[in-house]
């Protein structure tokens, strides 16, 4: 499996009216990871869309990089640390986070799929995506890594 195919699939089956964005927006967000939440934002950022909403994208490109390069524990923390304004601090304190290539293949054990998708679900709330909304991220998630889908 490679980082950017699950990743779209993921996207489009928990937000198909984000899923035509995905190419867009994950060119964004390699570009510019840090801006995935930015200053004085409570939602990453809309790259242009109508509206501002919570969007899916950075999220799970962001985890699933971090689980391909076992950085996960310092992706959840960074991303985890309440408001986004705290957030955009601590990442300009620190090294930018880094999203891993769209060719990285992703080889998880099923301890790492646990990990990951618990994750992804407590980053998803953190930021203001409705609890069904992050149930549902995360039993994709899950499906998608553990081979189920």
């Amino acid at each position: 499996m490679r980082l950017d195919e699950v990743a779209a699939a993921i996207v489009a089956e928990v937000s198909p009216e984000e899923a035509e964005y995905f190419p867009a927006i994950a060119q964004a967000v390699r570009r510019d990871p840090a801006r995935a939440f930015g200053p004085g934002r409570d939602e990453p950022l809309a790259f242009g869309l109508a509206e501002a909403v919570a969007l899916l994208t950075p999220i799970v490109l962001g985890a699933l990089s971090a689980a391909a390069t076992n950085t996960l524990t310092t992706f959840v923390e960074t991303a985890t640390k309440g408001t986004s304004k705290r957030v955009w601090g601590f990442l300009r304190r620190k090294r930018a986070p880094e999203i891993a290539p769209p060719e990285t293949v992703l080889d998880l054990t099923p301890e790492q799929v646990k990990e990951v998708t618990q994750a992804v679900e407590r980053i998803a709330v953190s930021i203001g995506v409705e609890e069904t909304v992050a149930l549902r991220l995360r039993q994709a998630l899950f499906g998608h890594l553990s081979g189920e889908r």
